[in-house]
């Protein structure tokens, strides 16, 4: 099966052989995700099982009160993004391109930020 990793530049669709392939680079553009929110949470690559890697976000605060985890790994020719909030699991969608991806992780997780008080 050929791997391909999708970057986040092209917008062409993967052949039905393809695997959506996760690694380092994808665990960075995720992590600069993260850091331009301005958000002190943790993005790791977990990749024990070869071909089975996920990209694991969470707050680096264990007793953060938002409890929330999201997951990114390859199934096929796309990307799942999934999320821990709790005790409740839930799939938020599949993406076969990888900006796609960078940006549903980038609005959960502007939906997780405080709102500012109005000031009057």
């Amino acid at each position: 099966m050929q791997h391909w990793l999708l970057d986040a530049g092209r917008r062409d669709w993967p052949s039905a052989s393809c695997v959506a392939a996760l690694g380092p680079r994808q665990c960075e553009h995720l992590a600069a995700v993260v850091a331009e929110l301005g958000m002190t949470w943790s993005v790791e690559l977990h990749d024990e099982a070869p071909g089975d890697a996920t990209i694991i976000i969470l707050p680096e605060d264990i007793d953060d009160p938002c409890e929330l985890t999201l997951f990114v790994h390859g199934v096929g020719p796309s990307f799942h993004l999934d999320e821990l909030c709790g005790d409740t699991f839930r799939k938020l969608g599949e993406h076969r391109a990888w900006s796609d991806v960078l940006r549903a992780v980038r609005i959960r997780l502007l939906g997780m930020m405080p709102v500012p008080p109005t000031l009057h």
